[in-house]
C-alpha cells in the first residue's frame, strides 16, 4: 500500500521533507518531496472507497483488471489503454493511454473507469488522482475527469491539460506526474461511476508521419476519492 502524504505547509516546517520512496528515480527525474504551497497532497489509502486505486494489480495483472474498465479498442482506431510500469509513488504501476496509428479515431476518447460503492448521499467528493504528460504545454492531448450517477447523468467532470498544473504537487518516484483532481456531489446516488479519459485538442497537430504513441500518450496513477 502506498503511503499517504501530507502536503501541509507547517508540517513540512516541522518535521522537514524527507523523501518517502525506497526506489530510486529514472535519471532524468528527481525525487521529490511535494511543494511547499499545496495545502493538503491526496494519496489513496486503507480506507478509500476506490479498488486497486494505485493501479499495481493493474500493472502485475499486464492491464486486466476485475475493479477498472478500459474504454478502448486499438484493433478499431479506438484508441489504446494499458500498464505502465511509471508510478507516481512507491509500488510499479500506472495506466498508460494513447492512440497508435495515423488511421485512428482522434475524436474517439479512450480511457479509464470504475464503479464505486458506499457514497453518502448529497455530499461533496474529491476525485483525485495523478497525471503525468511529459508533451508539455503544447501537447495535444487532455484528461476528462468526473463522475456519473446511476441514471448515467453527470454529477461533475473537469478538463484538464498539463499546462493547469504547473503549481500542483509532484510524485514522489516520477515527478512528470503531476495531482489533478475534480469535485462533485452525490444527489442522491450512494454509487458512481468515475473515469478519466484522454481527449485530442487538436489532431492536425499531430504528426501522421511520426510516432502517434509518443504524441499522444499520457499516464494516470493514484486514483483517491475523499469527501470534501
Amino acid at each position: 500500500m502506498k503511503k499517504v502524504f501530507l502536503g501541509l505547509a507547517i508540517a513540512s516546517l516541522l518535521a522537514g521533507c524527507a523523501s518517502t520512496d525506497d526506489t530510486a528515480p529514472a535519471a532524468s527525474e528527481t525525487t521529490t518531496a511535494a511543494p511547499a504551497a499545496a495545502i493538503v497532497v491526496m494519496t489513496s489509502g486503507a480506507n478509500d472507497l476506490i479498488s486497486d486505486p494505485q493501479l499495481t494489480q493493474f500493472r502485475s495483472d499486464s492491464g486486466q483488471s476485475d475493479f477498472w474498465r478500459k474504454d478502448a479498442d486499438k484493433k478499431n482506431g479506438k484508441g489504446d489503454v494499458g500498464s505502465s510500469k511509471d508510478t507516481a509513488f512507491d509500488d510499479e504501476g500506472s495506466a498508460r493511454i494513447r492512440f497508435i496509428s495515423a488511421s485512428d479515431d482522434f475524436s474517439y476518447q479512450p480511457g479509464l473507469s470504475q464503479q464505486v460503492s458506499g457514497l453518502k448521499t448529497d455530499t461533496d467528493y474529491i476525485l483525485s488522482f495523478y497525471y503525468n504528460d511529459k508533451k508539455g504545454a503544447y501537447s495535444v492531448s487532455e484528461l476528462i475527469a468526473g463522475a456519473k450517477g446511476a441514471d448515467g447523468k453527470t454529477l461533475g467532470e473537469k478538463a484538464i491539460h498539463v499546462n493547469d498544473l504547473n503549481d500542483s504537487p509532484k510524485g514522489a518516484v516520477k515527478t512528470s506526474f503531476r495531482q489533478a483532481s475534480v469535485e462533485f456531489n452525490s444527489g442522491s446516488n450512494t454509487t458512481a461511476v468515475i473515469y478519466t479519459k484522454m481527449a485530442i485538442t487538436d489532431p492536425s497537430k499531430i504528426d501522421m508521419n511520426g510516432d502517434i504513441g509518443k504524441q499522444t500518450e499520457v499516464r494516470i496513477d493514484e486514483f483517491s476519492l475523499t469527501e470534501k
